[in-house]
């Protein structure tokens, strides 16, 4: 599009300063913009869109499509009209009168390529493309914290649901992660426990779910000294992972774990101490562990069984949405979430204090039944299936339950 009589912009001009991780948000010392301070949804929409395409020019038609993309407007190239005079309005009052922020010409748009402009979108993929393509651990380790700081959240966060918006945040995302995994493992090499436990705790309030992260974590924690902080940490992590994906925690986790409970304790010869570390405080109802300890005491349970001849019997309890009673399928997660709370307390207190329970899955328990005969197996689960029912939270789901004698080959 050829530009008519293209104002540069002042020297003396102060750069716009563009936050598009996280909260949407343009500055300079003059003033602020953000979603809170523009009071409209549409100027926010029009702003991020035309600054996320600030290097082309963006056709009346195509921001309309943007803005309007189901035909909700009956007048969408005057609404359009109008928007940009009071953007262009806004502009100007918060940066000053000098700006020609927004140019026209031959029915087209875009922000003024002359304004000067540090965004932190390309500060984040010029750090990165240092890291990269250096070879230099310095120079990799310089830009690689100053890729992870700039990344203050998804891209754009307030405007999420827009359909442009979900692929450009998915790109970006992944490049933080890998970014963060590449910096951590660096880190680590260095020895430079805390700042890999700094950049990887960060990480993880951004995204909880990256197995991958929270291994860095918990062997920067383990290195650092801290092993109740790790210990805690792993626990915290194996329950979310039940909770939200329904996995066990990985075979490297696992063994992260395992070293650590090797190095947690200290040359002991005074056995008392040592069984007063050993000692479970007093509580009532079955044993809950994690599943890597739950295959621990099936080995040594399975052993026992063949050694002695005892009975000892394995139960799968499952929670399924009942479509009978609740047909939306979107309350799956929500009720099956609500529903192994009640399910977890039940099991706890109904069963024996020599049981023990474990999470297998989003949605299934493994309880393990020593000394007990079948019949009397299914009698107990009968009776825990009876005692979730009656809790009056859970009729909108269906247990469902299967028994198998411990495999003792």
């Amino acid at each position: 599009m050829e530009k008519k009589n293209l104002a540069k912009m002042k020297e003396n001009h102060s750069a716009l300063n563009i936050k598009m991780f996280g909260k949407f948000q343009i500055e300079n010392e003059n003033g602020m913009l953000n979603k809170e301070n523009m009071r409209s949804e549409m100027l926010t929409r029009l702003l991020a869109y035309m600054v996320s395409h600030r290097e082309k020019d963006m056709t009346a038609q195509e921001l309309i499509d943007v803005l309007w993309p189901d035909d909700q407007s009956d007048n969408p190239s005057g609404a359009l009209k109008n928007l940009m005079y009071r953007l262009r309005k806004l502009m100007n009052r918060t940066w000053g009168e000098d700006g020609r922020y927004i140019i026209t010409g031959r029915g087209a748009y875009q922000l003024n390529p002359e304004l000067v402009v540090h965004v932190d979108i390309e500060e984040f993929e010029e750090c990165c493309r240092q890291v990269f393509n250096s070879e230099d651990p310095a120079v990799q380790q310089e830009n690689g914290k100053k890729a992870v700081e700039l990344y203050q959240g998804m891209f754009l966060s307030e405007l999420s649901s827009e359909y442009w918006v979900i692929s450009i945040a998915t790109y970006y995302h992944s490049i933080y992660l890998t970014m963060v995994k590449k910096l951590a493992a660096l880190l680590e090499k260095e020895k430079q426990f805390t700042d890999v436990e700094e950049i990887c705790a960060k990480a993880i309030q951004i995204e909880p779910l990256d197995e991958e992260i929270h291994c860095f974590l918990l062997r920067a924690m383990i290195a650092d000294n801290k092993q109740k902080l790790a210990s805690d940490h792993y626990k915290e992590t194996v329950k979310l992972l039940y909770d939200s994906l329904g996995v066990r925690p990985s075979g490297e986790m696992e063994t992260i774990y395992e070293e650590l409970q090797k190095i947690q304790h200290d040359h002991e010869s005074n056995i008392d101490i040592i069984q007063e570390e050993l000692r479970e405080e007093k509580t009532s109802g079955a044993f809950f562990c994690e599943y890597g300890v739950f295959r621990k005491i099936y080995a040594l349970e399975s052993r026992s069984s063949s050694r002695l001849g005892i009975s000892v019997h394995l139960a799968l309890v499952s929670l399924y949405l009942d479509f009978q009673v609740s047909k939306d399928k979107n309350d799956y997660a929500g009720l099956i979430g609500e529903g192994m709370k009640v399910l977890e307390d039940t099991l706890l207190k109904r069963l024996r204090s020599s049981d023990i329970v474990c999470r297998y899955s989003v949605n299934q328990f493994l309880v393990m039944l020593p000394a007990c005969q079948y019949e009397d197996a299914k009698m107990v689960v009968n009776r825990l299936k009876d005692s979730f029912y009656k809790s009056g939270k859970t009729n909108k789901l269906l247990l469902q339950y299967s028994i198998d004698e411990l495999n003792v080959d």
